[in-house]
């Protein structure tokens, strides 16, 4: 069906800026219209095929199956009831009930500056793409810009080696970014788990295992300012470069994350794997820095493991002469790797071991850091960063924390919320890891411009709506008013 476009121009607001001649498409599952209205709702697949740079694609909660692609600087909403004239409001990647699931195929493809909103990523393999093949499993930000917020990205593969890529030669080509490839691109506030780079390890010709992953959940480029391909406010937990059964495997980079060039900042790296066998070039059960420039900053790196050197934080050193990193207001704990000699002061940072590469210390720098190993740096905290739960996951800091207050502001200039929206800085300096501590009496709160509450909701800051907060501490609130006006806040609610 072709889509009959309106002559005449519509002013919407998008983000408080101004966007002439744009256009709504509205897209429900089963859509077959023109997209002028929710009444008339269009295929997503027909909707971004026809959105032109500025148009706002609206899509509602259901399971749209197959490959799809944003090649325009449109921006596209998910998690929709179907009766929304303004975009939705977001709060988490959490309990999306708008799903993009793959057949076969990459789920999404997003170029020349298209953002996405809201919406369950998962089922991807990018095998057997023409762009790009390998890379993204779920989601390629194919340069340009792109920008994917509050979307939850899992379940994918890069490749998938029961595939046979390259005809006449048994190796496949490596897996790159099981969940996700970003290059010149940002993820914020997204949940990027349970995706692998690679699976099923190939036979060579001499029986010898072949297989190589780089970023189990994620990778990492820019091809020219670090500035342009970042990470934010993102968690990034229980992703894989291989599956746990690949004993004689390759050298693998970065189990949750790997950075060939760009800023991993205010995120959780929680529960990864580098798996294969023992190999000093398995590099970052977390985070593995592989090319250019890397920062990492204000990130916490916990229960990750590598089959290799840097269980928490890594950086490559095998034919990655280029590559430099800098590490500030990071906290790395509980992280393990190899566990012989060879893995002797590495289970958390690759950093300043004799039997590793002598020449690491020139390209890493290391400032403020919570970490166990006292070879790291002299300036660490050795001490334990009292996390609220880790065992639940609340890697909150506790009160008494000493990585309350223990960092370095300039590095996190720039960036002025935590991975749960709170305003950083509060205090003497800024903490330590992700999350700021924070007793809710600098958070703004929105201006209501008049009219009647009519609804009330409340939410966790994982995003879970609870009918009443039955426990005192910060929450997100939700007011509707009679003007039908929407109001987000964060608000500290005491509960006797």
């Amino acid at each position: 069906m072709k889509r009959l476009f309106l002559l005449a121009g519509v002013l919407m607001l998008i983000g408080g800026l101004s966007t002439m001649n744009a256009e709504v498409i509205y897209v429900t599952e089963n859509g077959v219209g023109d997209g002028m209205s929710w009444n008339s709702a269009a295929p997503l697949a027909d909707a971004l095929s026809w959105a032109a740079k500025g148009d706002e694609i609206y899509v509602a909660k259901g399971t749209y199956t197959g490959s799809f692609a944003l090649k325009v600087a449109a921006t596209v909403y998910g998690n929709c009831e179907g009766t929304e004239t303004e975009p939705p409001t977001y709060t988490s990647a959490e309990g999306l009930e708008t799903f993009l699931k793959g057949d076969g195929k990459r789920v999404v493809l997003l170029d020349g500056g298209a953002a996405i909103y809201g919406f369950d990523i998962s089922g991807g393999d990018a095998s057997e793409e023409t762009t790009g093949v390998a890379r993204g499993g779920g989601l390629y930000i194919n340069s340009g810009g792109g920008v994917a917020k509050y979307c939850r990205i899992h379940d994918n593969k890069a490749i998938d080696g029961t595939k046979r890529l390259l005809e006449g030669n048994r190796i496949p080509q490596r897996g790159v970014g099981g969940g996700a490839y970003v290059w010149n691109g940002r993820l914020e506030n997204c949940i990027v788990e349970n995706n692998i780079a690679t699976t099923d390890p190939w036979l060579k010709e001499d029986n010898s295992v072949w297989s190589m992953g780089v970023g189990g959940g994620v990778c990492l480029e820019s091809s020219g300012d670090p500035g342009d391909a970042v990470v934010v406010n993102c968690i990034i937990r229980n992703n894989y470069t291989t599956p746990d059964d690949d004993e004689s495997s390759y050298y693998h980079q970065g189990g949750g994350i790997a950075i060939k060039s760009g800023y991993l900042i205010n995120s959780l790296i929680v529960g990864n794997r580098v798996n294969g066998s023992n190999n000093n070039q398995n590099v970052g059960g977390g985070v593995c820095t592989t090319e250019k420039e890397a920062y990492i900053i204000n990130c916490t790196a916990y229960d990750n493991h590598v089959k290799g050197l840097g269980g928490g934080f890594g950086f490559q050193s095998q034919n990655a002469d280029g590559m430099r990193a800098v590490v500030s207001n990071c906290i790395a704990w509980g992280n393990t790797c190899r566990d012989d000699d060879y893995g002797t002061g590495n289970a958390n940072i690759r950093y300043g071991n004799a039997q590793t590469d002598g020449e690491l210390p020139n390209r890493v720098t290391i400032n403020v850091v919570c970490v166990p190993e006292n070879t790291v740096s002299a300036s660490a905290i050795t001490s334990d960063p009292m996390f609220v739960d880790a065992a639940n996951g609340n890697f909150r800091l506790a009160e008494g924390s000493p990585c309350i207050d223990a960092g370095d502001d300039p590095a996190i200039e720039g960036y002025d919320t935590d991975l749960d929206g709170n305003a950083r800085i509060f205090g003497a300096a800024v903490d330590l890891g992700p999350y700021e501590v924070n007793d809710g009496s600098a958070i703004e709160t929105a201006e209501t411009n008049g009219g009647e509450i009519v609804r009330v909701q409340y939410y966790t800051m994982q995003g879970i709506e609870v009918t009443s907060p039955s426990v005192s501490g910060l929450y997100i609130v939700k007011k509707t008013y009679d003007t039908k006006k929407v109001v987000v806040e964060k608000n500290f609610i005491s509960v006797k």
